[in-house]
């Protein structure tokens, strides 16, 4: 985006940060070949197919596929299915919308500068929602679904995958951030897409996440993704069901709120939330009953989908 800063804290890397370093190692092998760069040049653009790349790049289908392989395992891409002519089509769009590299090692461990807690998706300490809903765990559903009162069972703390149609969810996480002025971001990621009948790749559903009571941010969530298993989705789970979701980043520094890197007009900023007034941070996410697309959610946990986390919280200085 022209004239707009981005962040996109998974992918600021720092030599200074021993534990990152395969990252760091498989994000330069892939942008190690001049055709991979001109993938990622046309998808950033807009979301292309394998075939598309192929007439644009001159390059034969299996190349483009074998260099879109390359481009997810650094998590550079994703790859959503869609019904094609002859089965699926895959449809490529970018995942980091910028990479950076520290190369100053000021002799402080990385770790030191930032403290990152990982939430179950069970463990929320607020539920609000209608029905479709449910909950499953990486064994089985638990409960009935589209039972709201499951929601509150003490089973809900196994849950690897969590859905419904409306209202939010919330989280308390435990608050680091008790020197005033020491952290100066926080940042949530989550695995997440819509919420349809069985699957529906094209279902756009409008999600809405809040920190401390401020609302942070709403973005479009394409669709409910399915067609192939999850890269951890259990193998009881049906083919026909939900089977994966997209990785999202909700971001608030001291210039303002940052959606998957792109600026919030109008957001919020770090001093807003009000990080040190209380012994925890409350994270809260959902779809308003009034959204223009209220589509649903699936959250996702660390043995469901295709990443493996559930939702983390990550607060840098």
């Amino acid at each position: 985006m022209d004239g707009e800063k981005r962040i996109h804290h998974d992918f600021d890397f720092s030599i200074a940060d021993e534990a990152r370093y395969t990252q760091i190692r498989d994000v330069g092998a892939a942008l190690a070949s001049e055709d991979r760069l001109r993938i990622l040049r046309l998808i950033s653009q807009r979301p292309r197919t394998l075939s598309e790349l192929s007439a644009e790049l001159g390059l034969a289908v299996s190349s483009v596929s074998y260099h879109i392989d390359a481009l997810v395992r650094a998590q550079l891409v994703y790859v959503q299915y869609r019904p094609g002519p002859k089965g699926h089509t895959k449809l490529c769009s970018i995942r980091a919308p910028a990479v950076s590299l520290d190369l100053n090692d000021s002799g402080r461990d990385a770790r030191e500068r930032a403290v990152r807690v990982e939430m179950p998706i069970g463990n929320y300490v607020e539920c609000d929602v209608t029905a479709p809903c449910g909950i499953a765990g990486d064994t089985g559903v638990i409960g009935r679904v589209d039972d709201a009162g499951v929601l509150f069972s003490p089973e809900r703390t196994q849950a690897q995958l969590l859905w419904f149609h409306s209202g939010k969810v919330s989280y308390n996480f435990p608050n680091p951030a008790r020197e005033k002025g020491r952290f100066r971001s926080i940042s949530f990621s989550m695995e997440i897409c819509s919420e349809a009948m069985y699957h529906r790749n094209e279902w756009p559903s409008d999600v809405t996440v809040w920190i401390n009571g401020k609302e942070t941010a709403t973005r479009t969530l394409p669709g409910d993704f399915g067609g192939r298993r999850g890269k951890y989705t259990p193998a009881y789970w049906s083919l026909t069901s939900t089977q994966y979701g997209l990785l999202k980043h909700f971001t608030v520094t001291e210039e303002g709120a940052f959606a998957d890197g792109a600026p919030v007009r109008g957001g919020i900023r770090f001093a807003d939330l009000k990080i040190e007034e209380r012994p925890y941070i409350r994270f809260t996410i959902g779809v308003k009953e009034d959204a223009p697309h209220a589509g649903g959610l699936n959250l996702f946990g660390a043995r469901f989908g295709d990443f493996p986390q559930a939702i983390v919280m990550t607060l840098s200085e």
